[in-house]
């Protein structure tokens, strides 16, 4: 694939033929430059003088512009900008103020404001980090909810409804509520509250739900209210007054600022053109807006569009070009696009990604784009708007390419390429993904992210030469190659990774991809994973370098993730991945005594037939604390056919000074360390539940769930909401005052394990002292157990037992409680402190009985490997159809 040819970063003399393009005139727009252009010979050039040129609405592009170049006129730096300068600032109560008319007659609305070329940072609560949702909203909130309330409905800690509740009705058609999930973002709009539940209603419908799932709580922030205009930098549209405010930054004089604000929605479109080249231009600022009823983008942000777009067009080239302080995307090529290329451009400043390449949905035969490549391009700075967007992103695309390009400072991945979820059809072929130097990504925000990320089948793919490093997911996912969704006959060669957040390589599921010389170094978790153990070929790892720290580990997870697989029919396991020739090396100069978190070494890990030829030993890095991973001479990695590769390779092209060094002031981030860690989750709390505002047939307890076994029938188990009964234990010493609601686990006959079903919750509690309080009543024969297991063994922490009307602590050896029949309720209060320094923990049970007896059975002792609580789980024994119900739920931390 021959992807750059040489670059004239100048039109060159003026031609007779020529049309000039200049302030002066006679053609002074880019209209009439293409007007003119349209009635010349083919090929025709127009020469761009210096200057700005404004651009209320998108210059717009078709088949009869074809074979057009759009070219700076030499030593020129035009300005296509969809901007326009704000004046008359006055000083009121330390603001600027600026009166804007037709923003109070509506007929104007802007979303981004730049000062001094100075994205400024619209009026938002709180200024840094999140407020949190904490617990899912009743479904039954608001009348006319329809199918999934969830996704329309969330619920809010007081002090944080309360501070929602008081933003001026006035203000709330244009409040945003910004609310993170895994790997993408809702942008929401309020559109009515419920006091009594303190939930909030959306307009419209989130993509996913607004409750908290795997992540003990939800971020949220809001934007754009007056009250939250209190931070220096900082700025609020007020369309009821007409009038923008902003409060300065120190040094800043009214007098001589240069603020922007824009107006065309976008700035460049061109459908079904031909052979059009962009020279030396440069694009600015276009009129992004949030929909009136919220935005609900997925991954990587597609359909928010871009500044420009092209549209069934082939031979569209950006050479020496800016895209910069836009709202969107920079460049986007929709489905029908081919033979182009995006060449020595600056993209930054952006509010979403740099380039996109393929729509969403799969396209025809015909229209697949194929062909297009971004080379050494500088793309920094984005997801100012859309968090989840990439830098480069290609969907359905073949014979495409992302080579020596810069992509640093997003909020999710660097290089997306694929569209596919699974292993079914799919159009993608052939990506390139070469020397690039990828960076400083994530920052915490999303979860699930990579340096590259491989969406699902797309053969032929080849990943080399790249340098990924700090990627910082917010749970889970900072990964710096990763394989998802069916990723198949994928190429990982000569790449150097180093400093994520999770592991340097993650297979979610594929086959037969091949990850090889590479130097993986310091995953913070661990430096190799895979999730989905499938009995086929997933991966060959082979003659890589991989070096950590501990406690880091070699692999990440559980033994089961790598465990060899029984292929039906075919006798003994199979293992489904190769690793040979590799060499490790633990920076404490030690062969680990385990290579996970379960119970893999590296004695078992060989027995299993896996790393034939490889070694533990020092790689002899030239100094791999200061990051410089040349290899000195007697290095081992020669051993295992290592071969080294030129690291400084990756990034822009060599041979232009400037080009490198504008490339190099995105590579400092002295606050990452800092800054890019997860913003810190409340600890996971529940203060009372009584269930009665939780919807009949649903859990109500945030990060619990009940889980049929895989591949068991529905016999009738389950966990939910009832109506049948409730405790009518006092709550707080006070009269129980409930609508009959409580939560019922059902069990039932022929069940394949005993313990089912299992009501799971997951509080993410490390170690501490904590408490578990609850109302309980059993039907007959419906024995159970509650434990707070945390990560280790049955048994060995808290344990409390119901069965055949005895209570005990422990397994059925345990310590007698209490005897209390079947149809009684009692309350249980357990207090538990896990292991410590001092000895084994231990925990206390206080007992009230329906008849008002209280007991208190302290210190029961807990197994020294008892030393976290991060999961509590209610257990039904029983072998018929039987239940137990739970009510006026507690679970606390010492803290609260």
């Amino acid at each position: 694939m021959v992807l750059v040819a040489s670059i004239l970063l100048t039109a060159g003399p003026l031609s007779a033929a020529d049309i000039l393009l200049s302030p002066a005139g006679p053609i002074s727009t880019p209209q009439a430059a293409r007007d003119a252009a349209r009635g010349a010979p083919r090929p025709a050039r127009i020469v761009v003088a210096d200057g700005t040129y404004s651009l209320k609405e998108p210059l717009a592009l078709t088949a009869e512009d074809s074979k057009t170049d759009w070219v700076a006129a030499p030593g020129a730096s035009p300005v296509f900008s969809g901007g326009e300068r704000i004046t008359g600032w006055k000083e009121r109560d330390g603001l600027w103020v600026a009166s804007i008319p037709e923003v109070k007659a509506g007929k104007r609305a802007f979303e981004q404001l730049w000062i001094n070329g100075r994205r400024a940072t619209r009026a938002r609560h709180p200024n840094r980090g999140y407020l949190h949702i904490m617990t899912a909203a009743p479904a039954d909130a608001f009348p006319d909810l329809g199918a999934v309330p969830e996704k329309k409905v969330f619920q809010l800690p007081p002090d944080s409804y309360a501070l929602l509740k008081a933003i001026p009705a006035a203000e709330r058609a244009d409040l945003l509520v910004t609310i993170t999930h895994d790997w993408c973002t809702t942008q929401a709009r309020v559109a009515d509250f419920n006091d009594a539940a303190r939930s909030v209603r959306i307009k419209g419908q989130s993509r996913y739900p607004l409750v908290p799932g795997s992540d003990p709580a939800l971020r949220f922030w809001l934007e754009n209210y007056r009250a939250a205009l209190d931070a220096p930098g900082e700025w609020f549209l007020d369309r009821a007054a007409g009038e923008l405010l902003y409060r300065p930054l120190p040094g800043e004089r009214a007098d001589a600022v240069v603020a922007i604000v824009p107006v065309a929605d976008r700035l460049l479109t061109i459908k079904g053109a031909s052979d059009l080249l962009f020279r030396g231009l440069r694009f600015e600022f276009d009129n992004d807006l949030y929909p009136a009823n919220g935005l609900f983008e997925g991954q990587a942000a597609p359909g928010v569009g871009a500044a420009i777009e092209a549209t069934a067009s082939t031979g569209i080239r950006f050479e020496a070009c800016t895209v910069a302080h836009v709202g969107r995307h920079a460049i986007y090529f929709h489905n029908g696009c081919a033979d182009s290329a995006v060449v020595h451009c600056h993209l930054h400043d952006l509010g979403g990604g740099g380039v996109i390449v393929g729509d969403m949905a799969r396209p025809k035969e015909a229209d697949i784009c194929h062909h297009v490549v971004v080379d050494d391009c500088i793309i920094q700075h984005g997801g100012r708007r859309h968090p989840s967007s990439c830098g480069v992103t290609l969907t359905h695309t073949q014979h495409c390419g992302v080579t020596h390009c810069d992509i640093a400072d997003l909020s999710y991945t660097g290089v997306s390429a694929g569209w596919n979820w699974g292993y079914g059809e799919s159009v993608s072929r052939e990506t390139l993904v070469e020397n690039n130097h990828i960076h400083h990504l994530g920052w915490s925000y999303l979860s699930d992210m990579g340096g590259f990320y491989g969406l699902g089948t797309s053969p032929g793919t080849v990943i080399r030469g790249n340098h990924f490093h700090h990627i910082n997911s917010h749970r889970y996912g900072g990964w710096g190659i990763y394989f998802d969704e069916g990723s198949c006959d994928a190429l990982a060669e000569n790449n150097l990774v180093h400093d994520t957040w999770d592991t340097g390589f993650h297979q979610h599921y594929g086959y037969a991809n091949r990850v090889r010389n590479n130097i993986f170094a310091f995953g913070r978790r661990a430096q190799v994973f895979r999730t989905r153990n499938e009995p086929r070929l997933c991966f060959i790892y082979e003659r890589n370098i991989v070096t950590w720290d501990p406690p880091a580990t070699l692999l990440d997870r559980s033994d089961g993730n790598w465990a060899l697989v029984d292929k039906p029919g075919k006798g003994d396991p199979a293992d489904s991945i190769i690793f040979r020739d590799n060499l490790y090396w633990c920076t404490d100069g030690k062969t680990p005594g385990l290579l996970n978190n379960g119970t893999i070494t590296w004695n078992s890990w060989r027995k299993m037939g896996r790393d034939k030829g490889s070694v533990f030993a020092d790689p002899l890095f030239v100094d791999a604390a200061a990051r410089d991973f040349r290899l000195k001479e007697g290095s081992p990695a020669a051993k295992i056919g290592f071969k080294p590769w030129d690291l400084a390779a990756a990034g822009v092209r060599r041979g232009d000074a400037a080009w490198q060094a504008e490339a190099a002031r995105g590579h400092d981030y002295p606050t990452w360390e800092q800054e890019a860690r997860p913003w810190p989750t409340p600890p996971f709390a529940i203060p009372l539940e009584t269930f009665d505002a939780v919807p009949v047939g649903t859990i109500g307890i945030p990060t619990a769930s009940f889980q049929r076994p895989k591949g068991q029938p529905d016999r009738g188990e389950g966990v939910g909401v009832t109506t049948e009964v409730s405790s009518p234990l006092p709550i707080d010493g006070q009269p129980a005052a409930k609508t009959g609601r409580s939560l019922k686990v059902q069990d039932a006959a022929d069940l394949a394990n005993s313990y089912d079903p299992i009501l799971h919750i997951r509080p993410h509690w490390s170690s501490g002292r904590f408490t578990v309080a609850f109302d309980a009543m059993a039907q007959p024969r419906a024995d159970w157990f509650f434990e707070m297991r945390g990560k280790g063994e049955y048994a060995a922490g808290p344990l409390v037992t119901w069965k055949n009307g005895r209570l005990f602590a422990g397994t059925s050896e345990g310590t007698t409680l209490a005897k209390i029949p079947a149809g009684e309720w009692f309350h249980l209060t357990i207090t538990a402190e896990t292991a410590s320094d001092t000895g084994a923990g231990s925990y206390v049970v206080e007992l009230m009985q329906q008849d008002g007896t209280s007991m208190v059975f302290p210190k029961i002792a807990c197994k020294e490997s008892w030393n976290d609580a991060s999961y509590l789980l209610f257990s039904g024994l029983g072998t018929t159809k039987t239940a137990f119900f739970i009510d006026n739920l507690r679970l606390t931390t010492a803290a609260d």
